[in-house]
């Protein structure tokens, strides 16, 4: 087991608990709280105490006002009505992409969103089946995800569409292999991006550095009583909705040979097209 280390911590006036990265000491008061995907976690830190107090990372600059008409220009929501079903919050001046909600059930679990996922990539609420395997399947945030790492996602999903392929998360990490940036091994900002797998690059990479993205992010909440889109009918979360400590860890490499027959197929057609003439990750934008 990996050791926990904590830079900073503050709970502010919401009862969210603030981090610098994505490895969190939570005090022993607040067991029950966690969101369901740290509570298996929680046995493991004993009665870590809060320790420091400053915000990381960050503020949001994106206002109420901004986002109600970005709401309302229906890039946000892939239709059938889920524009009512769901509501969008500005983060408060004292909010960061990576704090927790200590707060539940007062305040509803919500999901952090980065704009660029929706202006740039094209991707909508409620996710594809394939973003929300695959999130599951690395256990990372969607907020967590660098805007390279979704350009790759979504020129996956536009190209295995377009062909037309089965889109699995294991053909995937057949190809890219998630990483969070880093300078002389210590994580920096807990963004998790991605790189080709060695001998299998089918695309290039995003080459677009997103300087401002850190700073444009929001809160997702449902309305009333409706199901929020990343639980299950049981009420489990189908991928991380806050940063996760244990995102892209403990991943044993995708290998070709570990692929079934059908995995294997696919992947054999998208190596036989892009990996002598890789396919630009631009596709995302849809620039074919």
């Amino acid at each position: 087991m990996r050791p926990w280390a904590v830079l900073g911590v503050e709970q502010d006036n919401d009862g969210v608990l603030t981090s610098p990265s994505w490895i969190w000491a939570i005090p022993a008061q607040y067991p029950e709280q966690l969101p369901r995907t740290q509570q298996a976690r929680r046995s493991e830190l004993g009665s870590c105490p809060l320790i420091s107090a400053f915000p990381v990372g960050a503020p949001s600059t994106l206002d109420q006002g901004y986002l109600e008409e970005l709401k309302g220009t229906g890039i946000l929501f892939g239709g059938g009505g889920l524009e009512q079903r769901y509501w969008v919050e500005a983060a408060r001046r004292s909010g960061r992409v990576c704090y927790l909600n200590l707060d539940h059930p007062t305040v509803p679990h919500w999901l952090w969103v980065n704009e660029v996922m929706f202006t740039d990539f094209g991707v909508r609420v409620s996710f594809t089946d394939f973003q929300q395997r695959l999130l599951n399947r690395v256990s990372v945030a969607p907020s967590q995800l660098h805007p390279n790492a979704w350009a790759s996602i979504r020129c996956f999903e536009l190209v295995t569409e377009f062909l037309p392929l089965p889109q699995d998360p294991e053909v995937f990490l057949c190809f890219f292999k998630f990483y969070s940036s880093n300078t002389s091994g210590r994580t920096k900002k807990g963004y998790m991006s991605v790189r080709p797998t060695k001998n299998r690059k089918i695309l290039t990479l995003y080459e677009d550095s997103f300087h401002d993205f850190k700073g444009r992010y929001f809160k997702i909440f449902t309305v009333g009583n409706h199901r929020p889109f990343w639980l299950s009918l049981e009420g489990v979360d189908l991928f991380p909705p806050y940063w996760s400590d244990q995102a892209g860890f403990d991943i044993a490499p995708v290998k070709y040979e570990g692929l079934n027959a059908d995995k294997r197929d696919t992947a054999n057609i998208l190596t036989f097209l892009f990996s002598k003439n890789n396919l630009s990750s631009r596709v995302s934008e849809g620039h074919w």
